[in-house]
């Protein structure tokens, strides 16, 4: 892994803390899941859409 220096407001903190599960992540895992969820997300976005039905037909 590489270290990454971010700063974000303080509102942004706040929201990033109520996500750590009361203790139980770090911000550092919680920034990395949410990295990786929308890195999915972009991903089935982008596939093509597959047709519905019999050779393409609807």
């Amino acid at each position: 892994m590489t270290p990454l220096s971010v700063q974000f407001t303080p509102e942004q903190q706040a929201w990033l803390d109520r996500r750590t599960r009361g203790g139980l992540l770090s911000r550092s895992s919680v920034i990395r899941l949410i990295v990786a969820e929308a890195m999915e997300r972009e991903q089935l976005a982008s596939k093509p859409r597959q047709r519905q039905g019999l050779h393409g037909q609807r």
